[in-house]
């Protein structure tokens, strides 16, 4: 678990330094969001998955990992993206990358 953390870590500040100039938007009338929070330990781990409309037909599925301190500062996060033909085909990678997270 500890090994997961600190790979999730690593992860985030390397995604985070490639993307540090780039703002956050605000998510499409067409998406749908779903936030949960874990515990693990002394650290909160949120996962957000999206889905929204892409260009010809497809859906984009956006999985986003986010790790904070017992205090609530941001130590890193991720996002993780993937196509499908539907919303309901965002399902399965979005399970694939739940099992991964608790693993």
């Amino acid at each position: 678990m500890k090994k997961l953390v600190m790979s999730m870590v690593a992860v985030a500040a390397l995604s985070t330094a490639a993307f540090a100039g780039t703002t956050a938007k605000a998510p499409k009338e067409n998406a749908s969001v779903k936030t949960t929070s874990h515990r693990l330990a002394n650290k909160t781990v949120r996962v957000t998955e999206e889905t929204t409309e892409a260009a010809a037909g497809f859906v984009r599925c956006n999985f986003k990992v986010s790790i904070y301190s017992s205090d609530g500062v941001l130590l890193g996060s991720a996002v993780y993206t993937d196509y499908a033909s539907s919303a309901s085909g965002c399902a399965s990678f979005f399970a694939a990358m739940h099992d991964w997270v608790g693993n």
